[in-house]
């Protein structure tokens, strides 16, 4: 997946968040036709996002929901009644998904649970999906993040080149990197440069893949993935989201009981993959709802924060190394200016639109037409920036 569809998703599960938590408030307070529009909203989302998705698997996932939602929607018009669709759903709800906490349309009976637990284990994530080679870029692939590189060659590359010098001094090899900050800031694009400079077997799981309503089964989610990762050394484990794994512990006491759960076999794993060649390297835009003994399993807390001038401006160097640029023609100082308040998937957004703008005029004029400062101040005028509403 690119950074581009990346940022896409990210966005697109914000809005799913949004979305979801105005339907389930309006069923609480017996608004169906308010709820059965949002659930609707819902079912579009993930649809959107199931096209985005990196496996089949995940995409059927997304879809099923979708479905289920779209079904409660309808009773809720047919019906009236949250009661009735309740029964509904428990008839008819088939799927689990990754887009965060309980993914069913809004039920909780006993009943339902019951039959769930008696399912069949074949729609149980299998972590051997998330695996991949080394990936094939390094740090010069990522433009600015100068101090976040720095640090990591400092803190997690030196240690795991030369581990018998930390000895020496009572360092150990940094097992444990959480990266915090807003979204789209490239938390998962350096991960990727940092698993390709080692060299190492790269699995990436987004948290919420791995959660489940079911009490018991998210913490077997986490520990199969984690053995995964053991059996595939040097290998770097990136979980996205970890706060829907590592969440402070809260709500009512089925809830509680699976989070409880979830935390403590996280914990368990993070101390085992001691002395073992897994780097765990887990992100967040919202530390503050991190529990406290997770956060302090990982043995460096970086903030990620949007890109500076300097760093803006090597970003998207970065995205237009490869394309035909009129280079002498661009007035960086003013594409800084422009693009303060962008994130660096803003700006490989920015950077591709600039290309296309080009394109375009290519095919017109049938010869290669350079991306000029035109084309990137259009793009840059036409591309919203995707922090400008987030307020962590």
């Amino acid at each position: 997946m690119s950074l581009e569809d990346g940022a896409h998703k990210d966005l697109l599960e914000d809005d799913y968040e949004q979305y979801r938590a105005i339907a389930d408030q309006a069923r609480e307070n017996d608004d169906p036709s308010k709820a059965a529009k949002y659930y609707r909203e819902c079912a579009d989302v993930l649809r959107q996002i199931a096209t985005l998705e990196s496996s089949d698997r995940l995409s059927t996932e997304r879809e099923n929901l979708a479905d289920n939602l779209e079904q409660a929607a309808a009773a809720l018009d047919q019906h009236g009644s949250v009661d009735s669709v309740e029964s509904d759903e428990e008839a008819t709800s088939t799927s689990k998904t990754g887009s965060g906490g309980d993914d069913r349309s809004g039920s909780g009976g006993g009943s339902h649970r019951a039959s769930e637990s008696d399912a069949d284990d074949d729609d149980a994530p299998d972590p051997d999906e998330y695996l991949q080679a080394p990936p094939e870029m390094d740090f010069d692939d990522v433009g600015g993040m100068t101090e976040l590189k720095e640090s990591l060659k400092d803190k997690v590359i030196d240690p795991l080149n030369r581990p018998e010098l930390y000895r020496e001094y009572d360092l150990g090899v940094v097992n444990g990197v959480l990266l915090y900050g807003p979204p789209g800031t490239g938390k998962t694009y350096i991960t990727q440069a940092l698993a390709g400079r080692l060299g190492y077997n790269f699995i990436e799981a987004r948290a919420a893949d791995l959660t489940s309503s079911l009490v018991g089964e998210s913490a077997g989610n986490v520990a199969e993935l984690f053995e995964v990762a053991r059996a595939n050394q040097p290998c770097l484990l990136f979980i996205d989201e970890i706060d829907a794994i590592a969440a402070q512990r809260s709500g009512g006491a089925q809830k509680t009981m699976s989070e409880s759960q979830m935390i403590t076999q996280f914990l368990t794993e993070m101390s085992e993959i001691k002395g073992e060649e897994v780097v765990v390297v887990a992100a967040t835009n919202r530390p503050d709802d991190i529990d406290g003994a997770a956060w302090r399993r990982f043995d460096e807390r970086i903030e990620v924060p949007p890109p500076d001038p300097t760093a803006r401006a090597a970003v998207l160097r970065v995205h237009l190394r490869n394309r035909p640029v009129l280079t002498e023609s661009i007035d960086w100082d003013e594409i800084k200016a422009l693009t303060e308040g962008y994130s660096s998937s803003d700006l490989e957004i920015i950077a591709a639109n600039a290309a296309r703008k080009a394109l375009k005029e290519s095919r017109d004029v049938d010869e290669i037409r350079r991306i000029s400062q035109e084309h990137l101040e259009s793009a840059i005028d036409e591309t919203a920036s995707s922090l400008e509403n987030w307020n962590g």
